[in-house]
């Protein structure tokens, strides 16, 4: 545990935030210009000018709309700045909040005095263009990953996830969400208004958002309701419930320590304290999770962020939890005991699928959403919630507007990651033959929203866990969008290179 006393309490100073969404090919930007913009914004709201020049540390999220160039030495051009350390992050969403808790501690060590944070996407200028031109478009690819970059580099899937085709984010997150709704005895209807009126609060928040993509208030009932313009994309999420990634988002802050802040002259209302931070992982791959309606890490990554700063989970006025698709913050929110009936929203930009998802920097634009919200309202206690991948890996800090003078303490994760470490999934069957029952599981569906294809997370009598295909039924098929699939039984046998379930 390192001890610090409040001259060297690490404070966010300045943040800067853009959106563009021109439709105009000859107004497309790239996402250099966009993060360029934040910065600017983040100095002038520092009320300092020049401030990326001063910077020592350069902390960049990983681009999807840059993937097969040099980002950092981009953006130092770009920017004409020189920081003597420089890291860029690969895929993993957590990697803003990441960076905040990294750069807290950096700084409490004196290893660095002024930090820089950004990260932008230009995936709608990259399709606008695309289309101008007449050519494909490629909406992203996951990017080359390096040895040099910082953070998790551990591969996200296992070669039995890859074979049953467990890759893409709106196949995996509705396992979870399955998975929640039996645990919670909702009936397929009632979960559906359930789900409706979570997302339509979100939307609510969104529509007061400048920087928001959809700053639209919906209703539940629409949001929930499949129809041409809403097609199933993966049961039970509607497109309106899925992260919108195809924006033109950025975002920036600095960070530094209260005697810098005064030196650079930076008025004191625009000071943020980091007061607790928390980083921990879930069993990795989401074929081996315990089950699949908690995060272990999530509960561990909020309770130390809490400890560390000296409040309880009562005294948190406002929430920003990661929202890529509504099972990410339910699970959280269920992990953490949070009654559905709180009346602290889960976000304050308005959560992905209205405010938008750029690629792995969401979790920026809310940090600098609740700094600027606690600077409206000093006696508010502000907690930001990131994750990685398949609910992998929380990030998580506790925001204050004001200061204390008493010494605050962070305590390193690898001290509280050794606990979860320890725990293990049940036992996984590659070849999986008998009576079994449905854990989980996910609907594959065409472009007009109709299933066409399912994969099965089961467990065998003896206990073991196995993926699986779908026995092909089409009136199976529709039957698991109307009726409760999970805990119910049948028989998977191994066949030609699969398992096989059929009920």
């Amino acid at each position: 545990m390192t001890t610090y006393t409040h001259e060297k309490r690490p404070v966010i100073i300045g943040v800067g935030q853009c959106v563009h969404r021109s439709a105009d090919p000859d107004d497309i930007r790239t996402p250099l210009a966009l993060i360029e913009a934040a910065v600017r914004e983040a100095e002038t709201d520092a009320h300092v000018k020049s401030l990326a020049q001063k910077a020592d540390t350069l902390c960049l999220v990983n681009m999807f709309s840059m993937p097969d160039e040099s980002p950092l030495a981009g953006l130092t051009s770009h920017l004409d700045i020189h920081p003597a350390h420089q890291m860029y992050t690969w895929i993993g969403a957590t990697a803003p909040q990441w960076f905040v808790n990294q750069a807290a501690g950096k700084i409490i060590a004196g290893d660095a005095r002024l930090v820089l944070i950004c990260g932008g996407e230009a995936l709608h200028s990259k399709k606008i263009d695309a289309r101008a031109k007449g050519i494909r478009y490629e909406q992203w690819n996951y990017p080359v990953k390096e040895p040099w970059m910082a953070g998790d580099l551990r591969d996200p899937f296992t070669p039995m996830e890859l074979k049953y085709n467990l890759i893409l984010p709106i196949h995996i997150y509705p396992l979870f969400e399955h998975a929640l709704r039996h645990h919670e005895a909702l009936s397929i209807e009632n979960h559906r208004k359930d789900l409706g009126d979570f997302c339509s609060g979100f939307s609510s928040i969104a529509s007061t958002n400048e920087y928001a993509w959809f700053p639209t208030k919906r209703s539940g009932e629409e949001i929930a309701l499949p129809g041409d313009t809403n097609p199933m994309i993966s049961f039970p999420y509607t497109k309106l419930m899925c992260s919108i990634m195809q924006v033109d988002q950025a975002a920036a802050l600095f960070l530094t320590d209260e005697t810098t802040a005064r030196e650079l002259g930076v008025p004191r209302e625009k000071w943020i304290y980091l007061s607790g931070s928390g980083d921990a992982s879930n069993i990795w791959h989401v074929s081996q999770r315990i089950n699949y309606f908690s995060s272990p890490a999530a509960g561990v990554a909020v309770e130390k962020a809490l400890e560390q700063a000296g409040v309880t989970m009562e005294e948190i006025g406002l929430f920003d939890f990661y929202s890529c698709f509504p099972s990410a913050a339910r699970v959280v929110r269920s992990t953490l005991g949070i009654s559905k009936n709180d009346p602290r929203p889960l976000t304050v930009t308005g959560g992905m699928a209205c405010f938008g998802g750029p690629g792995n920097n969401y979790a920026l634009h809310a940090i600098c959403t609740m700094a600027e919200r606690l600077r409206g309202a000093p006696d508010k206690i502000g907690l930001v919630q990131a994750l990685s991948w398949f609910i992998n890996k929380h990030s998580v800090e506790v925001y204050f507007a004001r200061g204390s003078d008493t010494p605050a303490r962070r305590i390193p994760p690898e001290t509280y990651q050794k606990e979860l470490d320890i725990l293990q999934g049940p036992l996984l069957a590659e070849e999986a033959m008998g009576d079994a029952v449905a854990e989980t599981y996910t609907l594959f569906h065409d472009r007009s929203g109709r299933p066409v294809d399912a994969v099965i997370i089961g467990r065998l009598d003896d206990g073991r866990r196995f993926l699986s295909k779908l026995q092909k039924d089409n009136d199976v098929l529709d039957a698991m969008t109307k009726h409760e699939f999970v805990g119910r039984r049948g028989k998977v046998e191994h066949r030609d290179g699969y398992n096989v379930f059929r009920f």
